[in-house]
């Protein structure tokens, strides 16, 4: 059960691989105790090398992905695959090449040589034939060659001891080439002289033996031949590790259909030339084959291995002799060159190293600098060290961080104010009334909607005595903590001139706001004041008293018709000794009296349009009948919908009356 739910734990390319070893396994059992396989091997090997190969790619592609995380480590894979790779693969070619040029080089000059001793053969065929009376006189001139002579019915042999006795049939005159008689191989010649009827057949032939290949040039090198029994048409030739001292080669052959017992081929012949010493490590070994066509002296055909084994040090010379005298300052040049591009070279890499170095080192400041900013920590900066672009992000990342930290800094004195104003809204609250007065003929609402944290429009309620109650409502010159501080000022005025009644007498509006505006005058700047509207109502008889001082007119809504209570005063704070004027008016039983701020009146719509008192006032009359607390609720939603900028809008304050 464990080893099950190990084996389902595999990945499925796992599973092929350990699926494709099992049956290679068990067809191997089976091929050498039976002789018989149920599947075939070698699709199975290359199935399994092909899953092996992409198993331990995934095994060790995520330690790549780790060996190349670092932009360093990345950049020198890249320079690897897209320089040295290359430059290795060219080298690679450039040897392979030279291996292989050095190679056909050496065989061709072998093969020259071979032609040169043929028609040397020819030359001495001709000789013999002119000469068929004399034949010894003529093979004066071509030492270590041997003749067979049929001149009419006679066949004569040269030296008599040859080895080869007769012409075969299958040569006829113009024949050259390789022949072989058991282990030897010959350079052969045929020719034929007819003269006055009388016919002389010749054929010259010289063993290939060591002493023949050591005459060869010198610079060639090692020269063998090997008997391979290889016919082109149905074999092949396969080169392993030399085992020969000479040439270093090693042949295997085989047939088609045949089975060979000596797969390697053995020299016939070959030279007893040794290669020098090596002149250093570019004076490599070549070592190349050539084919050689052999025809045997029963007619039949094969091929033979011309094999060669040379130096590098030896071919050079040939391939610079045209040169002449002018080969070692060529050769001179050329290496200086090669140490001019090698010096290029390591320049280059040396550059390539500092621009790496650079680029590698601001990535990783980058990347230490985002690990401090993570942790909050935005004193840290990130070092300039040059004049470039990645300085300039550098640069950049180091001002984002100060900027960040000038902002969180702004953001902490931000909530600090937000906290204080919030105390400061608290205060304020505490301003307004705490609760709706309940009087015996009036019904009383009012709200204030402050368009930041804290209010300058300033609405209130307060009672004096028994029957009287003073109606208020203010609005502050300016927007926020000022406004907020001058409507603090203006309240605890009122509020003090109130409670402080002389002889208990009510004082009238007049001199209450005249009071008021000289209070303000003297303890404000000039350019601070504000509208203020004071009234006094009268719980017994229904009487408002009331001193409008610059604020805008409360509206009168009286039957289903609106009517302004006009006041001619200026707003407080402006003179000193401003005159003020009291009005006295009768309230009837379901009378409503709205007293607003500008916030109100003089939002605007997208297209610039104010709300206006026309509208306000037709709100009031078409919901006059409704509780206050409604009228105030659809007021404020008509306005609310009306602006087309209500964040950026004025406090908008309202306070209702109606005679009950």
């Amino acid at each position: 059960m464990n080893i099950w739910s190990k084996l389902k734990g595999l990945t499925r390319l796992q599973r092929v691989t350990l699926i494709l070893f099992v049956a290679m396994i068990v067809n191997s059992i089976l091929d050498s105790t039976i002789g018989y396989q149920l599947l075939g091997g070698d699709l199975l090997g290359v199935l399994f090398t092909f899953s092996l190969f992409f198993l331990i790619l995934s095994l060790i592609k995520p330690l790549t992905r780790r060996l190349v995380w670092r932009v360093r480590n990345r950049l020198l894979v890249t320079y690897v695959l897209f320089g040295v790779v290359p430059i290795a693969l060219i080298f690679v070619m450039l040897g392979i090449g030279s291996y292989i040029l050095f190679g056909q080089i050496a065989a061709n000059l072998v093969r020259e040589e071979i032609q040169r001793l043929t028609d040397n053969a020819v030359s001495a065929a001709r000789a013999v034939a002119l000469l068929s009376d004399r034949p010894e006189d003529a093979l004066r001139l071509f030492p270590g060659m041997s003749v067979v002579v049929r001149s009419g019915s006679s066949l004569r042999d040269i030296p008599v001891d040859g080895i080869i006795l007769d012409i075969p049939s299958w040569i006829t005159p113009g024949f050259k080439g390789v022949v072989q008689r058991d282990t030897t191989f010959m350079l052969a010649a045929a020719v034929r002289l007819e003269a006055a009827g009388h016919r002389v057949d010749v054929l010259a032939y010289s063993p290939i033996d060591s002493k023949m290949l050591g005459e060869f040039d010198p610079d060639l090198g090692a020269v063998s031949v090997y008997d391979t029994q290889f016919e082109s048409a149905d074999g092949g030739v396969r080169l392993s590790e030399s085992k020969q001292p000479s040439s270093g080669f090693r042949f295997t052959t085989s047939r088609r259909g045949q089975d060979n017992p000596n797969p390697q081929a053995r020299p016939i012949v070959t030279s007893a030339r040794t290669l020098p010493e090596p002149r250093g490590f570019w004076d490599f070994q070549v070592e190349w084959p050539s084919i050689l066509a052999v025809t045997r002296l029963d007619g039949t055909s094969h091929n033979a291995i011309l094999a060669v084994a040379s130096r590098a040090s030896m071919f050079i010379p040939r391939l610079f002799s045209s040169l002449g005298t002018i080969a070692p300052i060529m050769g001179y040049a050329l290496l200086v060159i090669a140490f001019i591009f090698l010096f290029v070279e390591v320049i280059s890499l040396m550059l390539s190293a500092g621009l790496t170095r650079s680029i590698t080192r601001a990535v990783h400041d980058l990347y230490l600098g985002t690990k401090k900013v993570a942790n909050a920590d935005f004193s840290h900066r990130i070092p300039v060290r040059s004049r470039d672009q990645l300085s300039e992000l550098a640069a950049s990342f180091n001002g984002m961080t100060e900027q960040i930290r000038r902002l969180i800094d702004e953001v902490k004195e931000k909530e600090k104010l937000e906290a204080e104003l919030e105390i400061a809204r608290e205060v304020q609250a505490q301003l307004f009334p705490k609760g709706i007065p309940q009087l015996k003929t009036l019904e009383l609402a009012g709200v204030c909607n402050p368009a930041r944290v804290v209010s300058g429009d300033y609405y209130d309620f307060v009672p004096i005595a028994a029957r009287y109650m003073a109606i208020v409502i203010a609005d502050i010159s300016g927007k926020g903590i000022s406004a907020a501080l001058l409507m603090a000022s203006v309240q605890s005025s009122l509020h003090a001139q109130l409670t402080n009644r002389e002889n208990g007498e009510t004082p009238s509006t007049a001199t209450l706001v005249a009071r008021l505006n000289r209070q303000l005058y003297e303890n404000t700047p000039p350019e601070k004041y504000a509208t203020f509207y004071c009234s006094i109502y009268d719980d017994q008889s229904g009487c408002l008293a009331y001193t409008n001082a610059g604020h805008l007119p409360p509206i009168l809504v009286r039957s289903g018709n609106a009517s302004r209570l006009e006041g001619n005063g200026i707003v407080v704070g402006i003179l000193p000794d401003a005159p003020y004027e009291q009005v006295v008016i009768q309230l009837q039983p379901g009378d409503l009296l709205a007293a607003f701020t500008d916030g109100i009146t003089e939002s605007e719509n997208e297209k610039g349009e104010e709300f206006g008192e026309t509208r306000l006032a037709g709100l009031l009359v078409e919901h006059a009948a409704k509780p206050l607390d409604r009228i105030v609720e659809i007021v404020t939603q008509t306005v609310r919908e009306w602006a087309y900028d209500f964040d950026n809008r004025d406090d908008t304050t309202m306070l209702l009356a109606r005679r009950v």
